[in-house]
């Protein structure tokens, strides 16, 4: 990585870091300015006190903080430590209030939340249920009725509120919670009831109170919207003092799902909470710039790091051994082109080539008797195998240069390679390895390919239109385009140095072994090989590509020649 890209890198990290400051902070500037209706149809959301989605309680907080007077607000306590420090900085008597569907405190800190309620404080409770050690605080008796009604009207004194149930704007019947029979920690009134059962009730203990509501539904934004529903909670509101702050336990506040076991409490809307460090992070602006300069500066210590650690001289890898590729690519373009004598000529070039490159003779200015003296005595061979090697590169009559003679050429230009130690052993076992693969036409499978998927798209139509037929159109055209996948992915055949290996038109593979096979049946058609206990391989040269029927008939006429 030279010096302008290691710039241009940096350059593009800082300015994508600043685009993502910008984005997040301009889209919470816009939202504070422009302060656009807010409109939702979420009702899954529930009991949030900032939240004004139809069923938070958004509202219900407002109007709470308009039954205060001006020295008084209220305060959301999310942690028992920050209760800590009120109780120890703030002596005056203050309201504890908490709406939602489930409430839990530990002993020792509904313990000290009580003894400040004697002393003249205030608990709301607003609930559908408690933790076990919250009942044993609160109460000594404690039993439910339920009024199943899409609607109910609650009294108090002489006033009526009707108080309904929706659900995505559609009424719907619950069921109504409240006390039948209840004793507390002081002597109680009922505030407000339906159907003859109480509902609100307010319990004396010491010089303070504890009030508890059966029903935290009748303070939904939905409901507060309304005028029964407004004016319910505004008498709520008024049994409590408003010269008192008033603090939202928050921090009891339990998932719709606690206690049951068969549900996990890490989720989000269906009563779960996100309490993931990345929601943390994404919703604070100065938590997000410090995220992003930490991502930016481990990065530039990627980029100067490697730079350090760079090896001063480089790695030269050794040069790749090219014969073996030059050989394959010279017998491609031989069974490309079907010319022998053209290919006896390329054999002819290289071999006076390598003779010239390991023995300094030049046998293109003439191959007489002297010249193959020396090369005789210089590589340790008769004569008569150089002679009758020479005279077989050497021949004019080019009408007679068949497959058969180039494959005995090069059988003794490689014996003869071998003995002067041109190809290595290594070498040799890479040649003996070499691996033919034959591969069958591509039209077939196309088609099948292309069947498959027209078959399938005609049996969905068919299905969404009520036709019954769909249902064996599109199973049938899977089966073609899997068919049609198996025969373009598998080879038809491959033949390595031991064994001959033959796969089906469903990818099935059956394995010869090579030295098994005993004779050769050639066709017009096909070829048939006959190999030990009565075994038989049939190929269809039709099922073959062009190329590949080219060389495997070079190749089946290799062994029936050695045959006869």
């Amino acid at each position: 990585m030279n010096k302008q890209t290691k710039i241009g890198v940096i350059g593009g990290v800082i300015i994508a870091m600043f685009l993502l400051v910008w984005l997040f902070s301009s889209g919470e500037k816009e939202k504070k300015d422009k302060r656009a209706k807010f409109i939702s149809s979420n009702w899954n959301s529930r009991f949030q006190v900032d939240d004004k989605k139809p069923m938070g309680l958004y509202l219900l907080t407002s109007l709470t903080q308009a039954h205060l007077d001006s020295n008084h607000h209220v305060s959301v306590v999310t942690d028992w430590i920050d209760m800590d420090s009120i109780f120890e900085n703030d002596k005056s008597k203050k309201t504890f209030f908490f709406v939602g569907n489930n409430f839990g405190l530990k002993s020792d800190e509904i313990d000290t939340i009580l003894s400040e309620v004697k002393k003249g404080s205030s608990l709301f409770l607003s609930f559908n249920d408690l933790t076990e050690n919250l009942f044993s605080k609160l109460f000594y008796e404690y039993q439910t009725k339920y009024e199943y009604d899409d609607h109910v009207n609650v009294f108090s004194d002489k006033h009526k509120f009707k108080m309904i149930n929706l659900f995505q704007n559609d009424t719907i019947a619950t069921d109504w919670k409240a006390f039948e029979k209840v004793q507390s920690l002081g002597p109680h009134k009922s505030l407000s009831s339906f159907m003859e059962m109480s509902n609100f009730i307010k319990v004396k203990h010491g010089e303070g109170f504890l009030f508890f509501h059966s029903n935290p539904e009748m303070f939904y934004n939905y409901q507060l919207k309304r005028l029964p529903g407004f004016k319910y909670a505004e008498f709520t509101l008024n049994q409590l003092s408003s010269e008192q702050d008033v603090y939202l336990l928050e921090l009891g506040r339990l998932t719709d799902n606690y206690g049951n076991q068969d549900v996990d409490d890490d989720s989000g809307e269906d009563g779960k909470v996100d309490d993931s460090y990345f929601k943390l992070i994404f919703q604070n602006p100065t938590l997000l710039t410090a995220l992003l300069l930490s991502i930016l500066g481990i990065l530039l210590f990627i980029i100067f790091r490697s730079k350090r650690t760079e090896p001063v001289v480089p790695y030269i890898a050794k040069k790749k051994d090219m014969t073996l590729a030059f050989t394959e690519t010279i017998t491609s373009i031989y069974f490309a082109k079907r010319h022998p004598y053209g290919l006896l000529q390329v054999q002819r070039k290289n071999f006076y080539a390598t003779i010239q490159k390991h023995f300094f003779i030049d046998l293109n200015r003439g191959s007489d008797h002297k010249v193959l003296d020396v090369l005789s005595e210089k590589c340790n061979m008769e004569r008569a195998e150089i002679d009758e090697l020479v005279n077989m590169l050497e021949t004019k009559e080019a009408s007679q240069i068949s497959d058969q003679y180039i494959t005995d050429v090069n059988k003794k230009m490689h014996v003869f390679y071998r003995k002067i130690g041109v190809i290595s052993d290594k070498l040799n076992e890479k040649i003996q390895a070499r691996e033919m693969v034959f591969r069958r036409a591509m039209l077939l499978p196309i088609l099948f390919v292309f069947s498959g998927i027209s078959l399938f798209i005609l049996g969905v139509y068919y299905l969404m239109s009520s036709i019954g037929v769909g249902i064996l159109f599109w199973p049938l055209g899977i089966l073609l385009v899997i068919l049609g996948i198996l025969r373009m992915s598998n080879p038809y055949m491959k033949v390595n140095a031991n064994s001959i290996e033959y796969y089906s038109a469903f990818g099935k593979k059956y394995s010869f072994d090579k030295d098994d096979l005993i004779s050769t049946e050639l066709k017009t058609k096909g070829a048939i090989l006959n190999f030990k206990n009565n075994k038989q391989l049939i190929i269809n040269y039709w099922d073959l590509s062009r190329f590949d029927q080219k060389q495997f008939k070079r190749f089946v006429a290799k062994f029936h020649n050695l045959e006869l």
